[in-house]
């Protein structure tokens, strides 16, 4: 009941409403969306269709129809040889992804699914490590706070990408390997604990701020002179008051987490290649800041950057609109 004007005042701002709705089709087509295309189109994004790229190793376009060939023919002389004159075809709705021919569509949802774990997960790390330490350090103060705010201000005095490209690079050989089938994709735990543990003095900060105030509050004053201890007092009535603005935070460091990972793929620190997401999809056409794909204008196509980057652009958008309309709701006095 007490949640509803909040419901409300969030459901009058169209713009967030608009953007909640594209983010929830965003999240559903992540989620679900690479294994039902998968099954009505008959491949999946792993899959090879060396047909599906011209003599100059130029991918078709989207809405293509190419031969269900996941092997090139070879002829006497070693050329390639024209796909069998009754073989099947498939569909590519947008396209193909490179010279080894897969699925660009299936490919981009089956991406949004990882970066969306990335971005999320990033963000649960952060709170695991900032929710705790900035609770202590503003409701206890004194030599607690100073230890802990000295440690974030050092961590914070540090270049964040650095600090990721090094942490990232000394975990992948423990970490990479870990996954689980068609959920955890390899390296995306690498990459999530990298984010949230260097990123948690955001969170960590918010809360220390809020709980500084939250700490001398008339109900917690109440709350003492009946005998309550510190840990209910900070469980069951501060913590509660940090969850809006911690909302707020999350959901725009979700957006914040998707472009560091497209980030991280680019100076070659992010998830293997092997591994499917927004940013290793743009890697894939480019390359690395260190290993950059030649240009070839005979192959090259605009699709396979277009596609990554509107994706990459709605979810961000979409995130931050809705992480504004937020706060205007649960906060609508300090407008």
């Amino acid at each position: 009941m007490r949640n509803r004007p909040t419901l409300r005042r969030f459901l009058r701002d169209r713009g967030s409403v608009v953007a909640g709705l594209v983010l929830l089709i965003v999240v559903v087509a992540s989620l679900a969306g690479g294994p039902i295309a998968s099954t009505l189109l008959n491949h999946d994004g792993s899959d090879l269709f060396p047909y599906s790229v011209n003599e100059n190793l130029r991918p078709v376009g989207p809405w293509s129809h190419v031969p269900a060939v996941n092997q090139a023919l070879s002829l006497p002389d070693n050329s390639i040889a024209p796909p069998p004159k009754h073989a099947k075809r498939t569909l590519f709705v947008l396209g193909a992804d490179s010279e080894v021919g897969r699925d660009e569509f299936i490919r981009l949802l089956d991406g949004g699914k990882a970066s969306l774990e990335i971005g999320l997960g990033g963000v649960l790390v952060a709170l695991a490590v900032g929710l705790p330490l900035g609770v202590l350090a503003g409701f206890y103060g004194r030599w607690l706070d100073a230890i802990i705010s000295r440690i974030t201000e050092l961590v914070m005095a540090f270049p964040l990408i650095l600090l990721l490209v090094l942490v990232s690079v000394r975990l992948r050989p423990t970490l990479e390997p870990i996954s689980i089938k068609h959920v955890l994709p390899p390296g995306v735990l690498e990459v999530a604990l990298t984010i949230g543990i260097f990123t948690s003095f955001y969170p960590l900060r918010l809360i220390r701020a809020q709980m500084l105030t939250l700490r001398h509050a008339e109900f917690v004053e109440a709350e003492r002179m009946i005998g309550a201890s510190n840990r209910r007092i900070i469980w069951r009535h501060l913590v509660p008051h940090l969850l809006p603005t911690l909302l707020v935070w999350g959901a725009v460091a979700v957006g914040t987490n998707i472009l560091l990972e497209v980030g991280l793929s680019f100076i070659g620190a992010g998830v293997p290649l092997t591994t499917t997401t927004w940013g290793s999809m743009l890697v894939t056409t480019w390359g690395t800041i260190y290993s950059p794909h030649t240009y070839n204008a005979q192959a090259f196509t605009v699709w396979l950057t277009i596609f990554p980057t509107l994706a990459i652009l709605i979810a961000v958008v979409s995130l931050n609109r809705v992480s504004e309309g937020a706060r205007r709701a649960l906060a609508p006095r300090e407008l």
